[in-house]
């Protein structure tokens, strides 16, 4: 029996869920009783262009624009898992202790072997969830700018029923945690459509080796509360 929309859509958020967890072990939620300039947290601004995501922390903070009109959550209570103009997105921060750690006694990896590590751990995961082996594709290119991501994909497993034909990762490394930009297109015919979408999106991408002053930013840009839609 095929499972309705809603239903769907829910085993969706709940194939993210991991990289809501990955992402709460280092972000914490924001106490406005104690906010500065500088205050640490996860944070939406609504931009002339789409949505800006901001990653504050006391280094490697970035920001990053998604370009689009609407944005909705998935869960109010998981702002990095979303749809911006119904196609659905997620970002994802792994920390390098989870995906490398103490598997290797090689301390000194290069950065194609991140990539590689992480593909794995994640793709491993995720065949977990699909109970299925998964058929993945991977490469890895410098952007214009130099920065190197690595785009890697599998097609959603056929006993799987699904809306999504395919699931899509573009990384790259911010020191060596892994900053990963997710899509699930709706056919393979769109799946290039996401692809080029994620890399523009990752060419928006600014790291600081300190805080970003939020105060500047909310006097730049509409701050959206969290879990906020933007119809």
């Amino acid at each position: 029996m095929r499972l309705n929309t809603k239903f769907r859509i829910s085993i969706f958020a709940v194939i993210f869920i991991f990289a809501a967890l990955s992402f709460n072990a280092q972000v914490a939620p924001v106490d406005t009783r104690k906010l500065t300039d500088y205050t640490e947290g996860f944070y939406t601004f609504k931009t002339e262009k789409g949505y800006l995501f901001v990653l504050n922390k006391e280094k490697d903070a970035y920001q990053i624009e998604f370009k689009g009109r609407k944005l909705e959550y998935i869960d109010k209570h998981v702002p990095w898992v979303f749809k911006i103009d119904d196609s659905f997105l997620n970002l994802l921060n792994v920390l390098n202790k989870n995906y490398w750690g103490t598997k290797s006694v090689k301390t000194n990896p290069t950065d194609d072997e991140l990539f590689e590590a992480h593909k794995i751990w994640e793709s491993e995961f995720l065949s977990g969830r699909y109970k299925s082996k998964l058929s993945v594709s991977s490469e890895i290119f410098n952007l214009e700018s130099g920065r190197k991501v690595m785009y890697w994909s599998f097609p959603v497993p056929k006993p799987f029923d699904s809306d999504f034909s395919h699931r899509n990762f573009l990384t790259t490394l911010i020191g060596k945690d892994i900053l990963a930009l997710c899509g699930a297109p709706k056919s393979a015919a769109d799946e290039k459509v996401v692809r080029d979408y994620l890399i523009e999106t990752i060419k928006t991408l600014k790291v600081s080796d300190k805080p970003f002053n939020i105060k500047q930013l909310r006097l730049a840009h509409k701050e959206l509360k969290p879990g906020e839609d933007n119809l």
